[in-house]
């Protein structure tokens, strides 16, 4: 029985090592990727201030083939994205759990949005109502853990949080710190508008979300796979599967979606130690 134990404790360990050094990997291409990105960038002064910096990347210098869309709807520069768009963080929304929040950002991430034709954002949080308690939400869903719609758009928003809310620290006025915005290779508005249709139609069932994650996956979904399996459902001219993200059966992170051969990077947001916003797009 010992001996079954240990067995069990090296193969354990043996994955985490693995694990670990697969996604110490994905960190330092993201990283390369987004250098990559962010040095086709040029400053625009005319709508940059003293919190807020704008760089534009030249469509023609990145990505050229891919269809145009506007990066800011109606011109409102807290409001990027068009529709298509995926907004992602690797940072998770566990802050206030110090080692957990470390742990989920650096293996799987923080959180997935897919944007509409009016800047609306669909999403799913796991997060129960204060109200609920969780073994009832897990069995049996929450009033607010599932797809939603006409989400309004905060990824660039500096008024999302003050310094009441328990996140500041963390995260400051704005939803992170950081973030990506990402877009599908050779995808068309009518790709786009069928993603819209499937992520709308989850939206009205009331698709709950999924805290078992490679588990009762029929019908739940957890935020990147809500994304990515919307997308999946897009068939190109001959019938076949357009865009497949996850490829091994497991959980799709935010890493799959970044790294994917069926993404490029159309936005990068940071912010420096001054605490400046930086905010690179495809123009």
């Amino acid at each position: 029985m010992k001996k079954i134990i240990v067995r069990i404790l090296v193969l354990v360990a043996g994955f985490f090592i693995f694990l670990t050094g697969q996604t110490v990997g994905e960190h330092i291409i993201i990283r390369r990727e987004v250098k990559e990105f962010t040095s086709k960038g040029v400053l625009q002064e005319n709508i940059s201030t003293d919190l807020i910096k704008y760089y534009k990347v030249s469509r023609e210098t990145y990505y050229p083939e891919e269809y145009v869309r506007d990066p800011f709807y109606q011109g409102n520069l807290n409001r990027p994205g068009a529709i298509g768009d995926i907004f992602v963080t690797q940072t998770s929304p566990l802050a206030l759990y110090p080692g957990v929040h470390q742990f989920v950002s650096f293996y799987f991430g923080g959180h997935a949005a897919y944007v509409d034709e009016n800047n609306r954002l669909f999403e799913t949080i796991g997060i129960p109502g204060a109200s609920e308690k969780f073994l009832d939400v897990l069995l049996n869903g929450g009033e607010n853990t599932h797809a939603m719609d006409n989400v309004r758009n905060y990824w660039l928003d500096p008024n999302h949080r003050d310094e009441t809310d328990p996140g500041y620290r963390t995260y400051g006025n704005y939803y992170r710190k950081e973030w990506i915005g990402l877009r599908l290779k050779e995808s068309t508005l009518e790709d786009n508008q069928a993603v819209v249709s499937n992520l709308r139609s989850l939206a009205e069932q009331k698709a709950q979300y999924n805290f078992l994650f490679v588990l009762n996956t029929k019908n739940r979904y957890y935020c990147t796979d809500l994304v990515t399996r919307s997308i999946e459902k897009i068939n190109d001219s001959q019938g076949n599967q357009k865009y497949k993200f996850n490829k091994d059966g497991f959980a799709v992170t935010i890493n799959d979606m970044i790294l994917s051969k069926d993404t490029y990077i159309a936005y990068f947001v940071t912010t420096d130690r001054k605490n400046v916003k930086h905010v690179y797009y495809i123009g």
